[in-house]
C-alpha cells in the first residue's frame, strides 16, 4: 500500500476547481501580453510538449503541476514571478496541448523528462522548482536525481507518499473501501490517466532522500471549517504528513494556509507568490 499515493485531496477539490482552470487558457494570457509570454513548443524523442516561458532573470523558477493540471492552474502565480525572473511552466505529455508520449510516466520518468526540456529550453540551471499536489513528488524526485541543478523549493499542498498507510488506520472498513472504490473510477478520467504511474510511484519519492541543502517552503492548505466529518479525515492527514516532511528535512519551513483548500495557488495565489519570492531571495543566486 505504501508504493501507492493516492491524491485524495485533489478529489476533494477537482470536481470544483478544474472548470475554472481550463476556463482559462494560454491563449487568453497570450492575447493579454504577447510581448512577453512565449507559447512554445520541445520535441523529446518523437513527441513535443507544450511550455509557457515569461519574463528574464535568473534563477528560473519552474512550475509542476498537480495530477490532471498543466500551465492553467499556474496562472494568477506566474505572470507575478515573470516580473522578477525567468520561468516556465508546461503541460506533461497527454495533457493540456502536449502530446501523449509513448507510454505512461513514473515519478523517475517524469523527473527526466522535465530536466531534458529544461535542456531543449535552453533554460540554465539551477531552478527553483515550483510544485503543486502530484507535482510536489516530481520535485522532490526531480531535486533528488539533479541535486546541483536546483537553487531552491516550493511545494504547494504537496501529496504524501505515506497518505494512503495513515488514511487506512484512520477511516472506518465501510469508509476506506468507499475511498478506495471512488479512486479507482477516478483514475479512469482520460486526463487522470494521463498520471497515473505518478501516482502509484510513490515509493520513488520516498526513496529520494536526502535532498539538497537548498531553501525549501511547503505551503499547507488548512482550511477546515467548511468541510463536512467525512472529509476532515483526509485534510487533517495531509496536514499532518506535512507538518513531519518539514520536521525531518533539512532547511524546510512549513507555512499553514488557513484560507484555502487543496488549489492555493487559486485560491490564495499571494501566499505561493510570497513563497517563490522568498526561496528565490535566499537561494544566493
Amino acid at each position: 500500500m505504501h508504493s501507492r499515493v493516492l491524491l485524495l485531496l485533489a478529489v476533494i477539490t477537482l470536481f470544483t476547481v478544474t472548470p475554472c482552470l481550463n476556463a482559462r487558457t494560454t491563449d487568453d494570457r497570450a492575447h493579454k501580453n504577447s510581448a512577453q509570454i512565449e507559447d512554445k513548443y520541445f520535441d523529446l524523442s518523437g513527441y513535443r510538449l507544450h511550455a509557457v516561458l515569461e519574463g528574464q532573470g535568473k534563477p528560473v523558477v519552474v512550475f509542476e503541476a498537480g495530477m490532471g493540471d498543466g500551465t492553467d492552474s499556474w496562472e494568477k502565480v506566474q505572470p507575478e514571478i515573470s516580473k522578477v525572473t525567468r520561468t516556465l511552466s508546461y503541460d506533461r505529455p497527454g495533457l493540456g496541448k502536449s502530446d501523449k508520449a509513448p507510454q505512461l510516466h513514473d515519478l523517475n520518468q517524469s523527473a527526466d523528462e522535465l530536466h531534458a526540456l529544461l535542456q531543449k529550453s535552453g533554460a540554465p540551471p539551477p531552478y527553483v522548482l515550483v510544485g503543486h499536489s502530484m507535482g510536489g513528488l516530481i520535485v522532490r524526485v526531480f531535486v533528488f536525481r539533479y541535486p546541483n541543478d536546483t537553487a531552491g523549493i516550493v511545494l504547494v499542498d504537496p501529496a504524501d507518499e505515506g497518505t494512503d498507510d495513515r488514511l487506512h488506520s484512520k477511516l472506518s472498513k465501510e469508509q476506506w473501501e468507499s475511498y478506495q472504490a471512488f479512486m479507482k473510477k477516478h483514475l479512469q478520467i482520460p486526463i487522470m490517466h494521463m498520471d497515473m504511474y505518478g501516482m502509484t510511484s510513490g515509493a520513488e519519492a520516498a526513496a529520494a532522500v536526502p535532498l539538497p541543502s537548498v531553501p525549501k517552503i511547503l505551503l499547507s492548505a488548512s482550511k477546515t471549517d467548511d468541510l463536512s466529518n467525512d472529509d476532515k479525515p483526509f485534510r487533517e492527514t495531509a496536514m499532518e504528513l506535512h507538518r513531519e516532511w518539514v520536521k525531518k528535512t533539512p532547511n524546510a519551513e512549513l507555512v499553514a494556509v488557513p484560507t484555502s483548500e487543496h488549489y492555493i495557488q487559486v485560491v490564495a495565489p499571494e501566499t505561493v507568490i510570497a513563497a517563490i519570492k522568498k526561496v528565490l531571495a535566499e537561494s544566493g543566486h
